[in-house]
């Protein structure tokens, strides 16, 4: 898995020009790199299943929440037309904040689908024992 292989399942989740597949790819990385230190490592200490589609699919799931989320906040305020007169001001409609709940959705599913290849890193006390 690399930026490549995740840009080309975000390609499939989501119809992207060159220019927004040029634009996605630094995130496509950055899914790549938060990912890739989570999987499992097999007693060599190379990752377990490292070609396993499902995580190029949550990686691109991952990235597709971060590109959204750049888009509606470099889009300011939402703000599309503001008016004196009677004070009126339309604001961009609910279709983007609709889009990144879907997609953190899907985020969320790809990566419950992926748990058992990932490291279990929560750890808790079985007994706690008082020297006396």
């Amino acid at each position: 898995m690399n930026q490549h292989t995740v840009l080309g399942q975000l390609r499939l989740l989501v119809e992207l020009t060159d220019d927004e597949a040029h634009e996605a790819l630094p995130f496509c990385a950055a899914a790549t790199e938060q990912l890739l230190p989570k999987l499992k490592r097999d007693e060599d200490g190379q990752w377990f299943n490292r070609t396993d589609p499902r995580l190029s699919r949550a990686a691109a799931c991952a990235a597709l929440v971060m590109l959204l989320n750049r888009r509606e906040n470099s889009e300011g305020d939402g703000v599309e037309s503001f008016k004196a007169g009677d004070i009126t001001v339309n604001k961009r409609g609910q279709a983007a904040r609709d889009r990144l709940r879907i997609a953190i959705t899907e985020r969320d599913a790809a990566m419950a689908d992926i748990s058992e290849l990932l490291r279990d890193n929560r750890w808790a006390f079985e007994a706690v024992r008082v020297a006396q």
